[in-house]
């Protein structure tokens, strides 16, 4: 009996121990990378052991402006604090700095056992003195180095766009990826080109510890992820962040609330600016609908919609363009107008934005043609979409301006053929609305003499080594032009509303354009335009300023366009 007994313990005491000897094995040998139901990969996690790291960046792919910094977020110079750092004797200068700047500082170190930035501590940007100080000193666990910096851009916040953590949508969009950061651009340029901008690794600063959370002596800390010559890929954009910034300054001095504006490159019609109010709620950005980008947005454009019509006249009906018109009368000549400007010509009608001319000459011409007004808002270029579109890599009708809004002409099939509906819609009112960027685009359009291209925001996508991926050409928009002649007599008109009509405000300065004050529907509220070009003589650029939801008397339109026109125009200029 107890013979048998010491063979069953014996028998229990091997098969355990063979148990132990076989779970070694799996550990070690069979599956170190896929242990257990969950698969663990136990390689990987025994180094998470024994090694600290702190995030440098992101690794997400990097905007930069036409003359290539960065755009939206920046590196910024830090320090990074290791949480030994606390149990060690430092030089008497760097000991006495730290208890300055931050007294509690040691136990905050001891109290997260983890790296962090100086920056966080202190809740302030780092001065580059104390960067090069901590850089000479030489102190294992003190390194300065060069970060990610604000999150969310802090210019063109609208076009950039934000990028948020969202796992759902994340999966939803590339699949369900083994990935820690599952952050996706939410709009603007961040949004249209998440695929590209995906982050590949991060970029991180390790340093091996022990069990305790002391330094390895003997191991320097290493750089992960800063030496791929392919990833995080960049977009080369058309933006001048100078400009950029010139402009958001001038338009917040003015307090405008809701609007913004455009600006073109005439000659090759990339986009260099585009502000959009009011500012973006970063916190509540769809809540709150501030995220919505105005000049991607269509809006009632008024009286500079009044340029299809003069172009679809002087096209196709001389006499409407030899005629005068009594612009004592209203829009639909039964009435006296508000103003009273007499008996106008063709071209003073447009200058000085007669309602009752273009209400005429429209009821005249969808009388002959009932699509003419859509086919000449067509050839200017101003239904859209007007920014880049095309297939790119896997991606088909990709759009850089994913966000764009469509123009409209018509509510109703039935408004072509009930007059006052036609008179309304020939002055940029009734159902007509169309975007800023597309007014821009119809501006650059007469400028270049009636040819059309599409308005780009990226050029290029590169690698990390500034080599080309990817270069976005020229789209030409070949069908339907307007005519070379009819462009050149409309730039002749634009000239003519400031130098004797309703833009005489900026009659001091080399421009050209159409004004447009819009009813929108609400008492006393108006969407007020200003879309032209300058330098007249040799144009260099298109801009459309509009100050949307405003009374007559607090629109800042034209002080605004004043401004900027001026300073792009002067000596030193952005």
């Amino acid at each position: 009996m107890k013979r048998s007994r010491i063979l069953v313990c014996t028998t229990l005491l091997v098969l355990y121990f063979c148990f132990i000897i076989f779970k070694l094995a799996d550990i070690q040998l069979f599956s170190p990378d896929a242990y257990g139901p969950e698969k663990v990969n136990l390689l990987k996690k025994s180094v998470e052991q024994r090694i600290t790291e702190i995030e440098l960046s992101s690794g997400r792919g990097v905007l930069l402006d036409r003359f290539n910094k960065p755009l939206g977020t920046s590196k910024v110079e830090d320090i990074v604090l290791f949480p030994f750092l606390a149990t060690m004797d430092l030089p008497p200068t760097v000991s006495l700095m730290l208890n300055q700047l931050a007294p509690m500082w040691q136990q905050q170190l001891k109290t997260i056992k983890k790296p962090i930035f100086l920056s966080q501590l202190l809740d302030k940007q780092i001065s580059e003195d104390m960067v090069e100080q901590v850089k000479n000193a030489d102190i294992p666990g003190m390194i300065a180095v060069r970060r990610d910096g604000t999150k969310d851009p802090t210019i063109a916040e609208h076009l950039i766009g934000l990028v948020r953590d969202n796992p759902k949508e994340y999966d939803k969009r590339y699949g369900d990826v083994e990935k820690s950061d599952r952050s996706i651009g939410i709009s603007g340029i961040q949004k249209a080109f998440d695929s590209f901008l995906q982050a590949k690794q991060q970029e991180k600063l390790m340093y091996s510890v022990d069990a305790i959370g002391n330094p390895l002596l003997g191991l320097d800390l290493r750089y992960v992820g800063s030496e791929n010559d392919y990833y995080p890929l960049k977009l080369s954009t058309t933006i001048d962040s100078d400009i950029q910034q010139m402009i958001e300054t001038t338009v917040d001095s003015y307090g405008m609330k809701k609007g913004g504006v455009v600006l073109l490159d005439v000659r090759t019609n990339e986009l260099v600016s585009l502000l959009s109010r009011p500012k973006m709620d970063t916190e509540q950005p769809f809540a709150t609908d501030t995220v919505r980008n105005q000049m991607l947005t269509a809006h009632f454009p008024g009286s500079v919609f009044k340029t299809v019509i003069a172009a679809a006249a002087i096209e196709n009906d001389e006499a409407t363009v030899n005629n005068t018109y009594d612009c004592d009368l209203n829009v639909y000549g039964d009435g006296a107008s508000d103003r009273k400007l007499g008996e106008l010509n063709f071209i003073e009608s447009f200058a000085k934005s007669c309602n009752y001319t273009f209400a005429t000459i429209g009821k005249k011409l969808v009388g002959e043609n009932n699509t003419i007004i859509e086919t000449y808002a067509d050839k200017l270029g101003l239904l859209g979409p007007v920014g880049w579109v095309g297939n790119i890599f896997h991606l088909n009708n990709f759009k850089q301006f994913p966000e764009e809004e469509n123009g409209k002409i018509w509510g109703d099939v039935y408004d072509r053929s009930v007059q006052r509906a036609i008179a309304q819609t020939a002055i940029g009112q009734k159902e007509v609305k169309v975007t800023p960027l597309a007014v821009a685009n119809m501006i650059s359009t007469i400028v270049n003499n009636g040819v059309k291209r599409e308005i780009r925001v990226v050029d290029k996508i590169l690698y990390n080594n500034g080599t080309v991926m990817k270069q976005f050409p020229d789209h030409y928009q070949k069908e339907n032009q307007l005519e070379k002649e009819t462009a050149v007599k409309l730039k002749k008109m634009l000239t003519e509303v400031v130098e004797n009509g309703t833009g005489s405000y900026l009659k001091q300065l080399s421009v050209a354009g159409k004004s447009g004050t819009a009813q929108i529907g609400k008492e006393n509220r108006y969407n007020h335009w200003f879309a032209g070009f300058f330098p007249v003589e040799n144009p260099r650029y298109v801009m459309v300023v509009v100050d949307l939801d405003q009374t007559n008397d607090q629109a800042k339109t034209y002080p605004i366009y004043q401004a900027i026109v001026k300073q792009l125009t002067s000596e030193g200029s952005p």
